[in-house]
């Protein structure tokens, strides 16, 4: 009976595999492939998209050997967590590539190998403090402009004083020029032994498929093996945006891809719509890697006319789903190909990309390399087919170690064998592209019927009087689960309700009718996009 049971289970697993030809990855760093790429130390690496500074791959090379040097005199070594705070700037890559430092100077190896926990930007000094505490760090690096949280972190959770510095002027912070002028000889410091597939790399932090956010152990594998998958599916122009958060680990692999390809990345501090379409036209932004606000934003605005966009052949969107609708606006007004990628803090983060040629209206696009995934029944937790709706789980190089000093929630999102559980619903096709309907946890029930919040928000944003909204679960008479749309307004517009139930609910399916809405000034989201539904549904249940 008991091998009956385990040749049903063998039987039952549906694992789809990657369609690309299998990659070999090198047992090496970024940074030690970075340095070995000596026909581009003349070429920019990274330029300011607002005072247009330049660093080149030489000057780059010099800069994180220097930081490396200094981290060590400060008595960081292998396994210490740096915590920056900043914003996306020129210094931010010196310092992500400084931290880690497994590189060759002169025929001589050298390894810090400590790990870098990058924070939001917009964080508060308490919020600031949970993550320096959880993720233990040793050494702060803020930037002059949110130096007031790192400030009130500290205070809570204290840093040595020569390890708290800051990009830009400060009276509280030792500048962080300091960093790249060691005492001692650049490299001059212990070499640890490293295991490139156990030692943490990148320790960001995130919910995962629920509860408060973790730290997501990466390994100098993973980040070197995602930044390749994806940088193999992905060639780019000389040129490259940066207007995504650096620390969101979608920008924080981009940083790596584009170093590795030798593209010139400009960085924006954050999005700013005439700064934006202006790195846009200067730089001639061939492809460019957004999340669906900008999209909109260049989908909808009229600023966006007032530039000259033809460069631009291709956006890439990630980090939220996308709806074929406003993927179709974007790609008529301004004759791009707008295709979408899909990933996870816990995956490095990508697994599915759209290849060039290749793209499907809706589609997250098909498996990178060596990259397999499973579509699992969320109530029956069996394998489903093509086509067939379920819960996503991934396995492949780029897979995380798992979370830091959580056991329990490691084993509820890593299987034994290795999957991933993303708590996101979607399908694969016939073609092998993956689709994503929403989040496990968002979906709507109504009368038996799930319901996909970000379907309906496509169809309520195709609405010329709105500017943006966010479905969530209302509640009827009866406490049953109903449609709520939570809508923002363009300026000078007027909509009532039924106007817009009766707009909406001529475009979906009978059980998918919006039964609910609520006008407000905005919506919430996070840094990198994604609405933040569980605050909309706090406050408008």
């Amino acid at each position: 009976m008991l091998l009956q049971r385990l040749h049903h289970r063998v039987l039952s697993t549906r694992i789809f595999k990657s369609p690309l030809p299998p990659l070999e990855f090198p047992q090496k760093t970024t940074w030690q492939l970075i340095q070995e790429m000596d026909d581009h130390f003349h070429k920019p690496a990274v330029v300011c998209g607002v005072n247009h500074t330049t660093i080149t791959f030489g000057e780059l090379v010099d800069k994180v050997n220097a930081i490396a040097t200094s981290l060590s005199e400060r008595g960081i070594g292998k396994g210490d967590v740096v915590l920056t705070n900043s914003v996306n700037c020129i210094e931010y890559p010196l310092i992500c590539q400084g931290v880690d430092n497994i590189s060759t100077i002169s025929d001589t190896t050298t390894a810090l190998g400590a790990i870098l926990s990058p924070a939001p930007p917009l964080f508060r000094g308490d919020e600031l403090a949970i993550q320096m505490k959880a993720a233990n760090a040793k050494l702060v690096i803020t930037h002059h402009t949110v130096q007031d949280a790192a400030k009130d972190a500290i205070a809570i959770a204290p840093i040595d004083k020569n390890r708290q510095f800051c990009i830009g002027p400060s009276d509280h912070f030792e500048s962080f020029d300091n960093l790249l002028r060691p005492k001692s000889r650049v490299g001059d410091y212990p070499i640890p032994e490293l295991d490139l597939f156990r030692d943490v790399s990148h320790l960001p932090f995130s919910s995962g498929t629920t509860g408060p956010p973790k730290g997501v152990k990466l390994s100098f594998h993973n980040m070197t093996a995602n930044a390749l998958q994806s940088g193999t599916a992905e060639k780019m122009g000389s040129h490259a945006l940066t207007v995504l958060p650096y620390y969101h680990i979608y920008a924080g692999m981009l940083l790596n891809m584009f170093l590795l390809q030798g593209v010139a990345q400009v960085t924006l501090p954050k999005f700013e719509p005439e700064i934006f379409l202006t790195a846009l036209e200067k730089y001639k932004i061939e492809k460019a890697h957004i999340v669906p606000p900008i999209a909109a934003f260049l989908a909808k605005h009229p600023l966006v006319d007032k530039y000259d966009l033809s460069a631009t052949k291709i956006l890439i969107s990630g980090a939220a789903p996308m709806g074929e609708g406003l993927q179709e606006e974007i790609s008529k007004r301004l004759g791009c190909i707008m295709k979408q990628a899909y990933g996870m803090t816990e995956l490095s983060p990508v697994v599915n990309y759209s290849l060039d040629g290749d793209v499907k209206t809706g589609s997250s696009g098909k498996l990178v390399f060596n990259t397999e995934l499973r579509v699992v029944c969320p109530e029956k937790k069996r394998d489903l087919d093509v086509n067939e709706v379920g819960e996503l789980w991934y396995r492949g190089p780029q897979a995380m170690l798992g979370y830091l000093n959580n056991d329990e929630a490691t084993k509820s999102t890593v299987t034994d064998c290795g999957f991933v559980k993303t708590g996101d619903i979607g399908y694969i096709d016939e073609d092998h592209h993956v689709f994503i309907v929403d989040r496990l946890k968002e979906l709507i029930k109504y009368k038996g019927h799930q319901i996909a919040p970000a379907e309906l928000e496509d169809v309520v944003l195709s609405h010329p009087s709105v500017a943006d909204v966010g479905c969530i679960r209302g509640y009827d008479e009866k406490n049953e689960e109903v449609p709520k749309a939570c809508v923002v307004l363009k300026e000078g517009h007027q909509l009532t309700e039924q106007e817009l139930m009766e707009y909406t609910n001529s475009r979906v399916a009978p059980f998918k009718k919006i039964r609910q809405v609520v006008f407000i000034n905005a919506i919430p989201k996070s840094a990198s996009g994604k609405i933040l539904r569980r605050e909309l549904q706090a406050q408008y249940k």
